[in-house]
């Protein structure tokens, strides 16, 4: 086993999470997988070991490879590797790296279109097996086990404390439950005298104020400039609570018991993978809209059917289902 992958992809942090149980099957073809992706990511896909190195898609050597004018130094390093996995609808991006290296290059769209109900990582999964860089389109559930149980150990141990971790954000307000419904999760959660935190994205500091303004005010709330400061606060999290976002899939992919509110975004194609993903999303008659259907809706039936109550049964359920009860 002595071929290096290398992989190019210029997705969100969902788009790029969603890939690393198939990353982690890769690993037992591929001494050595690296990656060209945002550098926040990339630091994070290294924390996390799924990737060995990762180079900045933003560094001015590898924006040339969107030029058709190619930088030294991005041909040296594409050239340094056995096969290249390019995620990209272009395929005149295909043909310009095609033209400095005399490698394989396997490209796949970066997701499936939208008109298919199949599932983000299965359709990684089927790509990577019909061209034998593994060896079936099986989802990896023990290489993942595996892969938690020697990253993160037992987690019980690592806490004492039963801190709920809340992520009232996305990518899109079209995906957010009403800031309104996780106030009264927070407040219950208060008198209950459960620990639970915060985490505000950088572009939803708005939301930072309506939670210090509506709940107690020694409220730990989190705006992590690095993706990586993530990892040792979900680390010591028992259970997390947020939308159809990039870093919901990241707690679910760290093995963090996750209880997540899907709306227009279809969870039979982004629910994440994980050991314990609770989806929830109202029974209406709507098809899941947001990759294909008008842009705004005015009666978000699919969101707003989900109540706190709703929400904190499961999460309470779900506590004691993993022993984790407070």
């Amino acid at each position: 086993m002595q071929r290096k992958l290398l992989f190019i992809h210029q997705g969100a942090i969902g788009d790029i999470v969603s890939l690393f149980p198939a990353i982690i099957k890769l690993k037992e073809k591929f001494r050595q997988i690296d990656a060209i992706c945002n550098k926040n990511i990339g630091e994070l896909a290294c924390l996390l070991k799924i990737t060995d190195k990762t180079y900045p898609v933003e560094a001015a050597f590898f924006s040339s490879l969107f030029s058709g004018k190619v930088d030294s130094v991005a041909a040296e390093i594409l050239r340094s590797y056995d096969e290249i996995l390019l995620f990209s609808y272009s395929a005149e991006f295909e043909n310009t790296i095609s033209s400095i290296i005399q490698k394989r290059i396997y490209r796949i769209s970066p997701r499936p279109d939208a008109t298919l109900e199949i599932h983000i990582l299965s359709y990684i999964l089927k790509f990577l097996a019909q061209n034998k860089l593994i060896d079936n389109d099986n989802l990896p559930e023990k290489q993942y086990h595996d892969y938690l149980t020697k990253e993160f150990g037992n987690r019980k141990a690592q806490h004492t404390e039963s801190k709920i971790i809340i992520h009232p954000g996305s990518g899109s307000t079209r995906k957010n439950w009403p800031v309104s419904n996780y106030i009264n999760v927070c407040e219950n959660l208060d008198s209950k005298k459960i620990c639970y935190e915060v985490i505000i994205g950088p572009a939803e500091y708005d939301l930072a104020e309506i939670f210090k303004k509506n709940l107690l005010s020694n409220i730990k709330i989190h705006r992590p400039a690095k993706l990586s400061e993530l990892v040792p606060l979900l680390k010591q999290s028992r259970g997390f609570i947020g939308n159809d976002s990039g870093i919901s899939h990241l707690a679910a992919f760290m093995g963090i018991p996750a209880i997540l509110i899907f709306g227009p975004s279809n969870p039979k194609r982004w629910k994440p993978f994980g050991r314990f993903v609770q989806i929830l999303r109202s029974q209406t008659g709507c098809i899941p809209c947001f990759e294909t259907g008008k842009q705004e809706c005015k009666d978000p039936k699919c969101l707003n059917g989900i109540t706190p109550e709703i929400v904190l049964k499961t999460l309470y359920s779900g506590m004691l289902k993993h022993n984790i009860a407070p």
